[in-house]
């Protein structure tokens, strides 16, 4: 089964709405906030979470030590492999429930663990994950493991030293079971990576915002960068680091994310966006690749620390890449759009291709209407979504702090001469927008006057330089 995850788009959001999550439980979504455009867009957020979570990987038993190897969306391709055993037993939990269980929650409240109640706390932290282990789990580990584990750091009860104590442990022990030889069983795997992205340093409260735990970050990249993992796995690492880049905060314990630690994520992202074991057309690859691009759009840099364009540069090829999957490009021109541009970032170029996409996109829609198959590919509606929010973002705190957007970009120092550009582009491609907006499942084409205008603005514009910045060593495609 499927399930849509409105994954929330950082902080200053007010709007929300009951979304079902991936793994099947009511859970807070965000919608964005109205737009003064005479037809808003109210639009879910998180378009690459689409996820097959439970059954992911055939239908043999956990716990008889081997089962068929599968592909990268659960079907069969290969002979019996062999998997680690549990770590623990249902016993083994039973008695730390009978002996320890009662110690754990005192050593939640100690405001100064001492030694021997941060020994109770690491202990209980260790049981969360090894618990993943136990085969009557893995059905609904969810339920069973991931949600009681990031619930139990974040009581209102629990210390804000306690609580850092315990998601070091997680972090640790996840770590190591990540590592072991022969590997866990797949959903075991994915279920460590869920619960190590939703960690979080602060639980969030009234005028409060959430807060991810960035002391995760070096095990996701790991995940990430290998390629023998399941591909579910590295979809969430990537997950789990763009939210660790889009909402990590300054001053918060355990939520702050250092220049290098951000640049170490990016890098990471940018690296596997490009890598051979990345491509291809298949439907894993290419939610794989959406979700790094994404990812990597969250981190919100341009330029590594040695003012190298890597970043911009690869994910401004994903984009302009003819080969590649129309969501996936609208994807990477929106991440583009989210990064700390400055002054040698090639505007123009960037503009060009967002109106380009948008242009392609609308002249698809029309001919599988005009062929009578309806508005087109179901990832219509997705890929309007990015080239919106390539102009104008989901959130004030987005425009006005991150600076977000075609429109908000042009504030910045360096950058304020392309602002007329923007303005006449975007006064172009909002009628287009809003018209696949308003009609997602009427077969009603876009008017030609829209599509000329359009057109016009693209052929008008055309940039002198296709290279992403001033730095980069080549022209993208």
């Amino acid at each position: 089964m499927i399930f849509r995850w409105g994954r929330g788009m950082g902080r200053g959001v007010t709007n929300r709405v009951m979304t079902r999550n991936l793994e099947g439980v009511w859970n807070r979504g965000t919608l964005c906030a109205r737009q003064p455009e005479k037809r808003c867009l109210v639009l879910l957020a998180g378009s690459w979470a689409n996820i097959r979570l439970r059954s992911l990987f055939g239908g043999a038993e956990y716990g008889s030590g081997s089962r068929p190897e599968t592909g990268s969306w659960g079907s069969s391709s290969a002979a019996a492999v062999a998997y680690a055993p549990p770590r623990i037993t249902e016993k083994d939990e039973k008695s730390w429930r009978s002996t320890q269980q009662i110690k754990f929650q005192n050593a939640l409240k100690s405001i100064a663990p001492t030694n021997a109640e941060t020994k109770i706390l690491v202990d209980g932290a260790n049981l969360f994950v090894d618990k993943m282990t136990i085969p009557k789990y893995l059905p609904d580990l969810y339920r069973n493991v991931i949600d009681p584990a990031k619930r139990t750091p974040d009581g209102q009860l629990t210390s804000p030293l306690a609580r850092q104590i315990i998601l070091k442990a997680i972090t640790a022990r996840s770590a190591e079971l990540l590592a072991e030889t022969p590997p866990h069983h797949p959903d075991i795997q994915l279920g460590v990576i869920l619960m190590l992205g939703g960690l979080n340093a602060q639980p969030g409260a009234t005028n409060t915002p959430v807060v991810p735990f960035t002391g995760s970050h070096k095990v996701l990249i790991s995940v990430l960068e290998d390629a023998t993992r399941p591909l579910q796995c590295r979809i969430h690492a990537a997950a789990g680091l763009g939210r660790i880049g889009r909402e990590a905060a300054v001053g918060v314990p355990g939520g702050d994310l250092a220049v290098l630690q951000r640049n170490d994520i990016a890098a990471s992202l940018s690296k596997v966006l490009v890598a051979t074991d990345s491509q291809g057309p298949d439907e894993g690859k290419v939610w794989f690749r959406g979700r790094v691009a994404e990812a990597l759009g969250d981190c919100g840099v341009a330029f590594d620390l040695n003012g190298r364009s890597d970043f911009i540069d690869n994910l401004m090829t994903t984009a302009t890449n003819p080969a590649e999957s129309r969501r996936v490009r609208a994807t990477a021109i929106r991440a583009v759009t989210q990064l700390n541009w400055n002054g040698t970032v090639n505007v123009p170029l960037i503009l060009h291709e967002t109106t380009k996409q948008l242009s392609e996109l609308a002249t698809a829609y029309n001919a599988a209407i005009a062929a009578k198959k309806g508005p087109g590919e179901a990832s219509t509606g997705h890929t309007n979504l990015d080239l919106y929010l390539s102009f104008r973002p989901m959130t004030a705190y987005q425009s006005s702090t991150l600076k977000w957007g075609l429109l908000n970009q042009v504030t910045r120092a360096g950058v304020g001469q392309h602002d007329p550009a923007v303005k006449a582009a975007y006064a172009v491609a909002l009628p287009v927008i809003n018209h696949i907006v308003s009609n997602p499942k009427t077969a009603v084409p876009i008017p030609a006057a829209q599509l000329a205008a359009l057109d016009a603005w693209i052929q008008a514009n055309v940039p002198a330089d296709r290279k992403p910045t001033t730095a980069s060593p080549k022209a993208v495609p």
